[in-house]
């Protein structure tokens, strides 16, 4: 007699807990080794950073967990205090429902959400592009008159194709905080008319 009022509480129960986790996120730390047992990792936003909504984890057996409801997806940034940022890469990760998974070290990185891995393919692509074009910088400085127009036109090549993967990553992320995020920093490298097809409100 009582069966059919229990499978309405479990019924009532599994929608709520299906509703919370549309909006839960968590955040899964590894940090390089131990050496960073108890130190604070904060997660603070990229915009309007005030305090109270500064978020933090302290590391236990070299990891850490930060998780809670997002009602909207925003970019933040995951960082330790000062004095460690010297050795531990600041990581920026958009804070979207879903287990996010995240190494902190010389060269941190980030995945497992789906705009989490398009800003991760972004960093690494940039990280790249920058790496190539200095050592291109520092040939040309070095190199004989004779050497310097080839090396100048692989770095026009390298900057050109790097424009169009910015350009082509943005029409892609077109309507999501990833796409705005680069726009903003690239957006006045692209040319008018790849500015007017993006056309950002």
């Amino acid at each position: 007699m009582f069966k059919p009022i229990r499978n309405t509480v479990c019924i009532l129960l599994l929608i709520l807990a299906g509703c919370q986790g549309d909006h839960h996120f968590r955040i899964q730390g590894q940090m390089p080794d131990k050496t960073y047992e108890g130190e604070v990792i904060y997660l603070v936003p990229l915009e309007k950073a005030v305090k109270e909504r500064v978020d933090s984890a302290i590391v236990v057996n070299g990891m850490f967990t930060i998780e809670g409801e997002t009602d909207s997806n925003e970019i933040f940034i995951i960082r330790a205090k000062p004095l460690l940022r010297f050795t531990l890469q600041e990581l920026l990760v958009v804070k979207e429902p879903g287990v996010l998974k995240v190494n902190i070290g010389n060269s941190s990185r980030t995945g497992g959400t789906a705009l989490n891995d398009s800003l991760q393919k972004w960093k690494e692509n940039k990280m790249m592009s920058d790496s190539l074009y200095y050592q291109l910088l520092g040939k040309y400085k070095a190199a004989d008159i004779t050497l310097q127009s080839g090396i100048k036109k692989k770095a026009d090549s390298l900057n050109t194709a790097n424009l169009d993967f910015n350009y082509r990553f943005v029409r892609n992320n077109l309507h999501n905080v990833v796409g705005k995020f680069v726009n903003k920093i690239m957006g006045e490298s692209f040319s008018p008319e790849q500015q007017k097809n993006l056309n950002f409100k």
